[in-house]
């Protein structure tokens, strides 16, 4: 009779459950008690088991095929117990694996069964996000709403607080990077309470507070993974649009022609005449004018480049590529790119005399947009 005393204690701590559910577990016991009815044990459940930092959870998942059919829908939970101060790790996931190992259940044909096979696909702590059962597949965390769907644990209790510290730093990144990988709408989050009478994931949690967090994840994001465009199309993009700008003072000319061409490698913006035959002291030259751009900074108007010189220092600035890696060397010009609220901090931070003085808010003199 081991197995009836296992079903006694996982189903006669009902104190705390809603009264439906608390009837419904005792209504069980007793079921199971009258017919001396013996579950059928369900295999060992498998789970991954390993702990993964942000970002590594995100190269994961990047790296992941994610087989047919897709999930449709993400749900979050939060695990109330253990709670984030009672939380051990790889311990306690273990643990978790064993609770849900002497879970008794009803399959399609009424038959009494021990254990579940799948749980949650997820578990993030503050000491990581722990994989649990496989992402690729469904899982259980719902009942009725486990097919085509992900569930995500955050470790602690939420009826009386928000998540916090790592934990929320990590549910947000891993809510994130699963929306995108698998081009769900982050709007679309679902909550376990959506769908029982729980609090899952804890009364304090809300959409209106969650879901912000992990659009501005996905926005910055994808913002690190578009393409940085290479240096000499950017300069080649300045040249074209100061080029555009002087349209109507530029002229159409052999591209080919030596003076054309000694043109570019000086850096010149365009030709502003045709080749004009003149004689100096009885020498024929041929002379044709061209346009010479000069740029200086708003706030610096001494600093004054042409644009060859300016083209060339961008170049000069650029780091060059290792070649181990093709990565760029550290020290360029090129800012970090980090969070928007991150930035802020830094530049709260800075002493005044150490930042940077950017153009002025405002017109340097008026300029209606012609050119001449």
């Amino acid at each position: 009779m081991g197995w009836l005393n296992r079903v006694r204690g996982l189903l006669g701590r009902h104190e705390a459950l809603p009264p439906a559910v608390a009837a419904e577990r005792v209504g069980l016991l007793d079921r199971v008690r009258a017919t001396d009815e013996t579950p059928i044990k369900s295999p060992p459940m498998q789970i991954d088991g390993r702990v993964m930092s942000a970002s590594e959870f995100v190269a994961y998942i990047e790296g992941l095929e994610m087989p047919e059919p897709l999930p449709t829908r993400f749900f979050l939970h939060h695990t109330w117990k253990p709670t984030r101060e009672s939380w051990r790790g790889h311990s306690t996931i273990l643990a978790m694996k064993r609770y849900y190992e002497q879970q008794l259940w009803r399959d399609a044909q009424g038959r009494l069964r021990e254990g579940w096979t799948e749980g949650p696909h997820l578990f993030v702590a503050d000491d990581g996000i722990w994989l649990f059962s496989d992402i690729r597949f469904d899982g259980v965390g719902v009942y009725g709403h486990n097919y085509r769907t992900r569930h995500l644990e955050m470790v602690g209790d939420y009826d009386n607080e928000l998540p916090s510290g790592a934990t929320l730093r990590n549910t947000i990144v891993a809510l994130g990077v699963l929306h995108e990988k698998l081009g769900l709408d982050i709007r679309n989050l679902c909550f376990h309470r959506d769908y029982s009478s729980k609090s899952c994931p804890g009364w304090a949690v809300q959409k209106e507070w969650i879901i912000p967090h992990v659009e501005r994840w996905i926005q910055e994001y994808r913002a690190a993974r578009r393409p940085r465009p290479h240096p000499e199309d950017e300069l080649s993009s300045l040249r074209a649009s100061l080029r555009k700008l002087a349209a109507d003072l530029l002229v159409d000319v052999d591209l080919q022609s030596p003076l054309t061409l000694a043109a570019g490698e000086r850096g010149l913006l365009g030709p502003l005449s045709r080749q004009i035959p003149i004689e100096i002291d009885e020498q024929g030259y041929v002379v044709q004018f061209f346009a010479e751009a000069l740029l200086a900074p708003a706030n610096r108007a001494d600093e004054v480049l042409s644009l060859g010189e300016f083209e060339r220092a961008c170049r000069e600035e650029e780091p060059e590529p290792t070649p181990e890696t093709g990565e760029a060397e550290p020290g360029g010009s090129e800012e970090p790119d980090v969070p928007l609220e991150q930035a802020l901090d830094a530049m709260r931070d800075t002493p005044l005399q150490e930042r940077p003085v950017k153009a002025p808010p405002f017109d340097p003199y008026q300029f209606t947009g012609r050119i001449r």
